[in-house]
């Protein structure tokens, strides 16, 4: 093994342990592995780049374009409408036409897409049937997976296959090469999966069937366990919180509660909207924690303690104010409080700054400080006296305090036996990001006084001086008044009419928010829309929702208005997963998208037009014929998949150039080239088959596809069979949701789990190589 050979592997290695964990996103690996050849000279800068440009990367771009074409007129709902036709009959014949029709889309359009795009056909069907979604879902994931076999353009590593042919001077590969094999394997498959695989699929109503629940007027709460997490908060009629809008009432932050609409005094329902205004008499329908609402109920979290003047409380034997003067050549001066990181270095509270005539008491840490300007210092007498030195300084008494008017902005308040925050720290408390205030000075039972400090555990008992602005001021003695009445006279259902919903939404594959959180994203404020639970895996989450992040294949168990709805369903990173409610589509030019996409594969096929610029051709016309627009066309390409493969493609170039890929075709001989070719073809698509179970396949197509070819060299023998094996078995991840994305798709609206891909997809892989295998080198002999 040479030195380049090995640091090949060395690249490649890091590449696949960082593909396996995901620590890292795919396209930004693939970007690692692209810089690292090139700065190592294991292939040339032009040859770094050359899969930007790679016919096989064009068209790959090229195809989603088409596809989003033929979503985007509503091809695929009108064949979806269809198959309800066949919703009445058995369990084998619906699975049969499902996977069948999916799998002939799958064949012209990307398969992730057409996953996309039945998910809520294929729910619909399971409702109107009452069939459980988890008996249809899985088929259909498997369906657009099998399309990839039957046409070239079926998926990314069938182009990168047929490229890596070309570009080794082989004969590329043609249109209908995969064709055959495609369809007897897709033919053993539904057959399996209609006469015996599918009384294997799992029976499950998940959490996220609850569109299933409603058009059958069953309970929600025993599908999500929701209704028991309802109760009332009461508002009086004179309350502080009356005017204010539900951002500003801080009740969702401030309790860990969730508003889910507002039962105003005559009775009538409103949605619980960011910019609602709250009325007195108002009775608010929350949902969060039993325990949560009991304690709120039981116990108030906070008392306000009116007749302690707060600004009085400032002062004590250990604890007082002072005020200091910026000087032109003072370290402060430009420097903003937060820069200075004044509390933390100082130890002292800045409660304002009197710039001239003008107090400024609010947003202090970013006010960039001038000279003259002076501090007014709030805290521990020790600390005061450390900025002694400072001009201007001078301790400041009660009559001079008044100067700055703290009263307005001051507040005394009581942490009450029974409260929730007695017993935890003050970072913990959350009373400045729930309450927006300031903790300013803590006074025990005891009497003593202590500075506030993040790990300071708060007691029963403790008098709390506080500082924030009047609103925050208003909404914290609002927030006192409230009462909870656990006697709730609606259910989830009765909230879903005409104008309000109750939808299921999921991140689609192609979404930007993986890893954000709903806070994050301020999803409520964005979309008008409450997030009632999460479903992830096997189970659902309904609490502290803000703060999860989210992942590709989670379902949201959303709350709102019917047209907020209409607007997400125009979303890109979401599938609203009711199709009452997808985005029209333009059904009047589906007749010419599927012109335009069978006048592609035409143009291939008789005229000898280069794939690549065929599928151009077909994209200038989707948008010349207005079937989409220039924007949607942009918008339905997976940028992360074209990085990704073309990317890679240099690895492939320096596999070959390097040696390393005839130095694994000599391994792969040594192994098993003794029981002959076909023993080969069966090695090269198992290991193909089990690496795309963990790394994307159009990486593995890049990978394997000089290995074959060194092999068919050494062997003597035509790289065609090699080649088209390793097409099939990249086709062929059924093994684990990881897998592929329409895997992960299905997995929270079936109630899949991991253990379900593994019984299904090792038949379904199974079969794959039983029919692959001996069939290969009779369509294409050694």
């Amino acid at each position: 093994m040479t030195n380049e050979i090995g640091l090949t592997f060395g690249i490649l290695a890091v590449a696949v342990l960082l593909f396996v964990t995901e620590v890292v996103r795919v396209d930004l690996v693939a970007l690692f592995v692209l810089a690292t050849l090139a700065l190592t000279g294991l292939v040339k800068p032009e040859q770094a780049l050359a899969g930007f440009s790679n016919p096989a990367v064009v068209t790959v771009w090229a195809m989603f374009i088409l596809s989003a074409g033929l979503t985007r007129t509503g091809v695929s709902n009108m064949i979806g409408k269809q198959v309800m036709r066949f919703a009445r009959g058995g369990d084998g014949r619906l699975v049969s036409v499902l996977m069948t029709v999916t799998a002939l889309l799958s064949a012209f359009m990307n398969n992730i897409g057409v996953a996309a795009m039945f998910l809520p056909i294929t729910l619909q069907i399971a409702r109107l049937t009452k069939r459980p979604a988890s008996r249809l879902l899985m088929p259909m994931a498997y369906g657009s997976l099998l399309g990839g076999l039957i046409l070239l353009i079926g998926t990314a590593s069938n182009l990168l296959v047929r490229d890596a042919l070309r570009e080794a001077g082989y004969r590329p590969l043609g249109m209908f090469d995969f064709t055959i094999g495609g369809l007897i394997i897709l033919v053993f498959c539904v057959a399996y999966m209609a006469l015996l695989g599918q009384r294997f699929l799992p029976v499950r109503e998940p959490v996220v069937s609850l569109a299933a629940a409603h058009h059958h007027n069953n309970d929600v709460h025993t599908l999500y366990g929701l209704e028991e997490r309802l109760a009332y908060l009461a508002l009086p009629d004179d309350s502080a919180l009356a005017g204010k809008t539900l951002v500003e009432s801080r009740i969702g932050r401030a309790l860990g509660l969730h508003v889910l609409s507002i039962r105003r005094k005559n009775g009538r329902h409103i949605s619980a909207g960011a910019d609602v205004e709250i009325e007195g008499s108002d009775r608010l329908l929350i949902l969060g924690r039993l325990d949560r609402i009991e304690e709120v109920a039981a116990h108030p979290i906070i008392t306000i303690e009116e007749e302690l003047p707060a600004v009085s409380r400032l002062f004590s034997e250990n604890i007082g104010l002072a005020e200091v003067r910026v000087t032109p050549d003072s370290i402060f001066v430009d420097q903003s409080l937060n820069k200075i990181d004044f509390r933390r270095q100082y130890g002292l509270n800045v409660l304002a700054i009197r710039q001239g005539e003008m107090v400024r008491r609010t947003n202090l840490q970013n006010i960039p400080l001038k000279p003259d300007d002076r501090l007014l210092l709030q805290g521990a007498m020790p600390q005061l006296e450390t900025l002694a030195d400072q001009p201007g300084y001078r301790l400041l008494g009660i009559d001079d305090a008044q100067a700055y008017h703290l009263e307005e902005r001051l507040l005394s308040i009581r942490i009450p036996e029974g409260s929730t925050l007695a017993g935890r720290t003050l970072e913990e408390s959350r009373l400045g990001a729930a309450y927006g205030l300031a903790v300013l000075s803590i006074e025990r039972r005891d009497g003593n006084w202590q500075m506030p400090q993040p790990a300071l555990t708060l007691q029963a008992g403790d008098l709390l001086i506080v500082g924030g602005r009047p609103l925050d001021i208003d909404v914290i003695k609002g927030l006192g008044s409230l009462e909870v009445e656990r006697d709730v006279d609606v259910n989830l259902e009765n909230l879903a009419g005409d104008s309000l919903q109750i939808v299921e939404v999921m991140l689609s594959p192609y979404t930007t928010l993986a890893g954000k959180t709903l806070a994050d994203l301020h999803f409520r404020e964005k979309y008008g829309i409450s997030v009632l639970a999460i479903w992830r895996g096997d189970r659902a989450y309904r609490t502290a929702l803000a703060n999860i992040p989210l992942n590709f294949g989670d379902a949201l168990l959303c709350y709102g208005p019917r047209d907020r709805f209409e607007l997400i369903a125009r979303d890109r990173d979401f599938v609203v997963l009711n199709a009452e409610i997808q985005e029209p589509p333009h059904v009047h030019k589906a007749p010419l998208a599927s012109l335009i996409m069978l006048g592609v594969v035409a143009s291939i096929i008789f005229f000898g037009l280069s794939v690549s610029i065929a599928a151009i051709a077909g994209c200038v016309l989707m948008v010349a014929t207005r079937c989409l627009t220039m924007e949607e066309a942009y918008q339905g390409i997976d940028w992360r998949a074209v990085f990704l493969i073309a990317a890679m493609l240099p690895l492939g170039t320096a596999m070959q150039q390097t040696g390393a890929a005839a130095y694994l075709a000599t391994l792969v001989i040594d192994s098993v080239g003794g029981y002959g070719p076909v023993a080969v073809l069966a090695g090269l698509m198992i290991f193909s088959m089990v690496a795309t179970q963990v790394m994307p396949s159009p990486v593995v197509a890049v990978l394997m596809s000089p290995i074959a070819l060194n092999t068919a060299v050494d062997l003597g023998i035509s790289p065609y069979p090699l080649m088209m094996g390793i097409a099939y078995a990249l086709a062929a991840a059924f093994l684990s949701p990881v897998a592929h994305p329409a895997n992960v798709l299905v997995m929270s609206p079936g109630g899949y789990r991991f253990s379900d891909y593994i019984k299904q997809g090792l038949p379904i892989s199974i079969i794959v190589l039983a029919v692959s295998i001996p069939l290969l080198p009779v369509l294409f002999p050694f």
